[in-house]
């Protein structure tokens, strides 16, 4: 992740649930770059806000589950 990136998890961690989990404000050029660096974590990762970036990642991940047969 880009450094700023990271500066801004660090700043804005905060602890969710009993999993591990960590929620944080990263900053977002736009909907399709956070949408390209987001999937670059895969499972790991999920997308709260705001609503058109969540939206698209649920797209891609849909499309994704169709083209290897599992959606």
């Amino acid at each position: 992740m880009p450094p700023e990136v990271v500066r801004a998890v660090d700043a804005t961690a905060r602890d969710v649930g009993d999993e591990g989990w960590v929620e944080a404000d990263i900053p977002v050029e736009s909907v399709e770059h956070a949408l390209g660096e987001l999937l670059r974590l895969g499972a790991d990762v999920e997308a709260v806000a705001p609503a058109a970036l969540r939206e698209a990642m649920a797209a891609t991940v849909d499309a994704f589950a169709r083209t290897y047969g599992t959606g």
